[in-house]
């Protein structure tokens, strides 16, 4: 029993569909993946139609912020969780996405830089990033980083806040939803101590990540053990050989972690 607890798709920022995702996985010899895109429930619900020798577990990767940090947290479902709740707010966050995407668009024409808007209509988690790749595909001659930096950065000419949800809101939505929320990628996490999340009442920690060093991941498990939480592990799969996530089924939950995770699931 191994597996890969944090996977994203084409529903949101990742490159590949939700059928070659679930092919990479049996590839690897995985018997669990969770697929959990950023803020939509599209890709993991696909990947329960599917027929394949995986367990699907449901699941969501939520954006929230605190003390003004992105905070990631994700959400893991029992199959028999009602999705109703969960899915009007996506809906609603979805078209405040879509409204900031034709600012950042309309800015960015007046910037030189035109793109068709009928490519953000079927996005699900559409992002600075999604509108980066966009700006590529398209053959304007940037690297993404440069076009962080020259259009859509923080204090570039192109940039439009996000609305701002708030951390601790996410984790009690989840929770009535019936999901586990985990804090994801503890390690870029910068400005407030695990131990608050903790007490906002994140479940589980995903300790076991690509870009951990080895004393930061024996951190995060000593943390999850001494509060009694999940511990779970993902690649954060995107793409092939990126640098800032992992390669799919390469950090993987092994069977006793696993077993307890789906234990915990399984009573939600």
């Amino acid at each position: 029993m191994k597996a890969d607890l944090h996977i994203h798709t084409t529903y949101s920022d990742g490159v590949f569909s939700v059928k070659e995702v679930v092919k990479f996985a049996e590839k690897e010899g995985l018997t669990h993946i969770s697929i959990t895109d950023h803020d939509t429930l599209s890709g993991t619900l696909e990947a329960l139609t599917m027929k394949t020798s995986l367990t699907i577990i449901p699941g969501i990767e939520l954006s929230t912020y605190h003390q003004d940090e992105s905070i990631h947290i994700l959400g893991y479902f029992p199959k028999h969780a009602n999705f109703s709740l969960l899915q009007n707010f996506l809906a609603e966050q979805q078209k405040k996405r879509y409204t900031r995407a034709l600012q950042i668009l309309e800015r960015l024409a007046n910037l030189g830089i035109t793109l068709d808007i009928n490519k953000i209509s079927n996005v699900d988690s559409i992002s600075r990033g999604t509108i980066a790749e966009m700006i590529i595909e398209s053959g304007y001659n940037y690297t993404k980083q440069e076009i962080f930096d020259k259009f859509l950065g923080n204090h570039a000419p192109a940039y439009i806040p996000s609305t701002k949800f708030p951390t601790q809101e996410g984790i009690n939505l989840l929770k009535s939803c019936g999901a586990i929320p985990v804090l994801a990628h503890p390690v870029n996490i910068k400005k407030t101590p695990i131990e608050e999340f903790i007490k906002m009442g994140v479940m589980g920690i995903e300790a076991i990540y690509p870009i951990n060093k080895q004393e930061q991941t024996q951190e995060y498990i000593k943390l999850a053990d001494k509060y009694n939480l999940i511990i779970t592990a993902g690649s954060d799969f995107h793409q092939f050989n990126d640098y800032k996530h992992g390669d799919i089924g390469k950090t993987v939950l092994k069977r006793r972690r696993l077993e307890k995770f789906l234990k915990v699931l399984n009573e939600r």
